[in-house]
């Protein structure tokens, strides 16, 4: 196909949107979001300036959680596939990169892929009903997967030996993970794959590579979301999300895409999981929130909503505000009259109460709500009328194809009135 011939998708010539893709990564003629989020990026590369190394694990949480969270919005945000077990890809990539480095010596290096393509293939079992679910029905499917995986972890706690196959002979270690797996990065002497020099120095230079590590992972894993789902894979995503029907009337197989949108996710929930084991010291994939995976999965919902769905950017500053609520409400040294309750231990009520908040007055969440404000801020001084609204990105054929679709059925409708 020429250059010069016109996409599939958005009517321009491959030459064009080529030329469009490049304004948009010059800083100086990029949009003033797109600014906005290099600032927001320069903010996470300084950040550990104003630490101190042991101070170090809470921001590099934040951004695992960030991208557990982007993995998250490409099949639910975007396709619709709402689910409710996102945790199973995070377990399955800690703990089986865990139990090769200690109960099989296997180095994380190659752990940490094993992981990614075990998680893989868990989302290609859990997507595999979507090819048929809808709703309310897959949303249970992928809310009782986490909870048979947990009781698998209880009930071959001691040892998985299927067949005399040794998978996990000293076995799962519960809810509590198999123990505490090698680091990526430790100060000499401390088995890490990458030792360090030892001594004070030593200890701040391994939190700063879990640091940098985290963060290059999550801009690596940005750029291939978004990248995706500026294709035409992510229109279909978004032509799921909002009439499967249409899509399949404009001779498209939804169920390929949803499968794929599963895969993805699922790949990178379980590098996130995996990477996670190796780089923060705690024995258990599911530690990352302090939470059991049930609740891990439902706060990376939160976490989404915040942000705002069907954007892969929202995800991360969903983040940043689901720590900064944490922080906030943990430093309130107040008690309240009446009911005699400090508010540190209203946790985590505040932030569901902020979600509950944001889907109802702002359903589309902080990041749309920012770019509306900003759009019409700009058009104020400007001298202009702002005529955007909820339904103002950018429109695609197969969102023409939908309306289309959908207008043909009322004109049926009304003539056999």
């Amino acid at each position: 196909m020429s250059t010069e011939s016109e996409s599939l998708v958005g009517g321009a010539s491959q030459t064009e949107r080529r030329q469009a893709v490049l304004r948009k990564l010059n800083p100086i003629t990029m949009p003033l979001r797109y600014q906005i989020g290099l600032l927001g990026l320069l903010l996470f590369v300084l950040l550990p300036t104003q630490l101190f190394p042991d101070q170090m694990g809470g921001p590099t949480t934040l951004v695992f959680l960030a991208i557990f969270g982007m993995s998250w919005d490409v099949v639910s945000g975007y396709t619709g596939q709402l689910s409710f077990g996102h945790a199973f890809f995070f377990a399955v990539g800690g703990y089986t990169s865990a139990i090769l480095d200690l109960q099989h010596g296997i180095t994380p290096l190659v752990g940490i892929p094993i992981g990614m393509l075990l998680a893989g293939i868990g989302g290609l079992l859990i997507g595999l009903p979507a090819l048929r679910l809808r709703g309310p029905y897959l949303s249970l499917v992928t809310l009782i997967v986490p909870i048979i995986l947990s009781k698998l972890f209880t009930l071959f706690n001691n040892g998985l030996t299927p067949l005399g196959i040794p998978i996990a002979p000293q076995g799962l270690g519960g809810r509590n993970g198999p123990g505490l797996p090698t680091q990526l990065f430790g100060i000499d002497g401390s088995g890490a794959v990458f030792e360090l020099a030892s001594g004070y120095e030593g200890i701040q230079q391994t939190a700063l590579a879990n640091y940098y590590t985290a963060l290059g992972l999550m801009v690596l894993v940005l750029i291939v979301l978004l990248a995706v789902t500026r294709s035409s894979a992510g229109s279909v995503f978004t032509a799921i999300r909002e009439d499967e029907d249409a899509v399949a009337a404009a001779g498209l197989d939804g169920a390929k895409f949803k499968l794929f949108a599963f895969v993805l996710s699922a790949v990178v929930g379980g590098l996130a999981g995996a990477m996670w084991v190796h780089t923060i010291k705690s024995p258990s994939p599911l530690g990352i929130l302090g939470q059991d995976d049930i609740q891990t999965s439902i706060d990376v919902i939160i976490i989404s909503i915040l942000g705002g769905t069907g954007t892969i950017v929202g995800p991360i500053i969903g983040a940043v505000l689901f720590a900064v609520t944490g922080l906030v409400i943990g430093a309130i040294d107040f008690t309240i009259p009446v009911v005699n309750v400090a508010v540190a231990d209203l946790r985590p009520l505040p932030l569901l109460a902020a979600a509950m908040a944001v889907l109802v007055f702002a359903p589309g969440g902080v990041l749309r709500v920012g770019i509306r404000t900003g759009r019409r801020v700009l058009a104020s001084a400007r001298g202009e009328e702002y005529e955007g609204g909820p339904g103002e990105d950018e429109d695609s054929a197969l969102g023409q194809i939908i309306e289309k679709y959908r207008t043909e059925l009322r004109e049926i409708i009304n003539e056999r009135r």
